[in-house]
């Protein structure tokens, strides 16, 4: 299973999601494209079968950090 997580700030998780897709996962992680209702920073993760996760930060100031 695929699994999409989403937080703001520094608060708990509030967003999640799994697919057995790897496709459909993939195509909703890159759906993320600005901050969302953050204050000052939207964090959005997915994790794979084999526990790699990929993570996008989106600030408010415009930069996105993906790792």
């Amino acid at each position: 299973m695929y699994k999409i997580t989403v937080a703001n700030d520094s608060e708990p998780i509030h967003f999640i999601n799994t697919y057995s897709d790897e496709m459909k996962a993939w195509e909703a992680f890159f759906q993320f494209t600005d901050w969302g209702m953050a204050d000052k920073y939207m964090t959005v993760n997915l994790y794979t079968p084999i526990n790699k996760c990929y993570t996008k930060v989106f600030y408010r100031s415009g930069m996105v950090a993906v790792r």
